[in-house]
């Protein structure tokens, strides 16, 4: 995503409440402006509410601003253990470092989960309220709140100045629900209505490009017999992408949905009964074209693929086309980067390690890596122009979980000590 004029005065007003809120906490001064970064590029953790165990950011903005929830277990007074969410948001203020703003819950809410962020810095995700989840999208400031669903709905996607998915749940069996686009209006698209968003009995907003761009996903099946099919959405018409995920076959990985329609998804297809490992763009929005990028449809054949981490959204299609994934082939698992042209180059791996894998990308051929070492230890580093930058964890922390490369040079991930605590780092690239 880019950096829009708007959203700049946006986060000048924000910047006074983070200032003034009496429960925020700094982390580390701000870096002097004219000095390069080290190489390697030491992570700054992100602070984080007293007690809490597990910390995780979901999403960046292009301007800096990282969204995420803090989690808890608490004994109840009967003695059960249950888990309490709270919204957060993160920022770099001049002379005091990062700060962190938990977002103000709606009244009667006990908890909020936030989801995504829009390019002008507003959350959205869902918030329990009388023991029910309910889809919600917090202000610029956020210190304000406007639920978007009923009961049993919660925010899935966010488009860069919205709309915002929202997914609603029934009570129908096997567990059924329908998605909507919302509009700030309050205007509500549903998507169905095509032979592909009806070919099942849920479906689910993966991502949104634009007011009229959406990935949806749709369910269908029982059992080890489900399985989950993208479809794309452009202004009412919709597309199938041609990977599946289900029982049998791993989950397919699908790319954020650009504005004009353009994607990437890499797993199974299953064409005239023959089953092949396919990464295939698909650019031109609705019919489109497919243009493959990889096949395998024996073992030992070279497979390319995009990397997906379960419970987060993927980072791995730049708006100017860039492509982060991997190649396997006999000499083992790299990192892969595909320009717009779809041409592609692979990463060597480095010394002392076995696999690596390309996990996000921004504009002007920027990757991040993620490495196995052959100790099993995880490695990230910055791939640009040939040349590899090694990006190091504080002293006892290792990477859980990647989360986004901006095109403004922040690397968002999220960290796991020993313990088992979980929270959100950033390197400034």
């Amino acid at each position: 995503m880019t950096m829009t004029t708007m959203a700049l005065p946006v986060l000048r007003s924000v910047l006074p409440v983070l200032l003034s809120a009496t429960v925020i906490v700094a982390s580390g001064a701000a870096p002097a402006a004219a000095s390069p970064a080290p190489d390697p590029v030491l992570a700054t953790l992100m602070p984080v509410p007293a007690g809490q165990l597990t910390v995780t950011a979901v999403d960046a903005a292009p301007l800096g601003v990282i969204a995420g929830t803090a989690s808890v277990q608490v004994t109840n007074p009967d003695g059960t253990v249950s888990t309490v969410s709270t919204p957060q948001r993160w920022a770099r203020v001049p002379r005091l470092g990062w700060v962190r703003q938990p977002l103000a819950l709606p009244d009667g809410a006990t908890s909020g989960v936030v989801d995504g962020l829009t390019n002008a810095i507003e959350a959205a995700g869902r918030v329990t309220v009388d023991g029910v989840s309910r889809a919600v999208r917090w202000s610029a400031s956020g210190l304000s709140s406007t639920l978007i669903g009923d009961a049993a709905t919660g925010v899935t996607a966010v488009g860069p100045h919205g709309p915002w998915g929202v997914a609603t749940d029934t009570a129908q069996l096997p567990a059924s629900g329908y998605a909507e686009l919302v509009t700030r209006d309050g205007t509500r698209t549903l998507l169905a209505g095509t032979p592909e968003l009806d070919a099942g009995y849920r479906r689910t907003v993966g991502s949104i490009g634009g007011p009229a761009t959406a990935l949806v996903w749709v369910t269908d099946g029982v059992g080890m017999g489900t399985t989950a099919r993208p479809v794309l959405w452009v202004s009412g018409a919709t597309q199938r992408l041609p990977v599946v995920s289900s029982y049998f076959l791993r989950s397919a990985c699908v790319s954020p949905v650009l504005a004009d329609g353009s994607v990437v998804s890499s797993g199974y297809t299953i064409d005239g009964g023959t089953v092949a490992l396919v990464m295939v763009r698909h650019v031109g929005g609705v019919p489109g074209t497919n243009v493959e990028l990889s096949r395998a449809t024996a073992a030992g054949q070279p497979v390319a693929g995009l990397a997906c981490t379960s419970g987060f959204k993927p980072d791995n299609l730049a708006a100017d086309g860039g492509i982060a994934g991997f190649v396997t082939d006999a000499e083992g698992t790299r990192a892969a980067y595909w320009n717009a042209a779809n041409e592609r180059t692979l990463v060597p791996l480095a010394a002392g390690e076995r696999s690596a894998k390309g996990v996000a990308v921004a504009n002007g051929g920027r990757m991040v890596i993620q490495a196995e070492a052959e100790d099993g230890s995880v490695r990230l580093s910055l791939w640009h122009n040939g040349l590899l930058r090694s990006l190091t964890t504080p002293d006892g922390w290792s990477v859980s979980s990647v989360v986004e490369l901006t095109d403004h040079r922040l690397l968002v991930a999220n960290v796991r000590d020993a313990s088992g605590a979980v929270r959100p780092a950033v390197w400034e690239l």
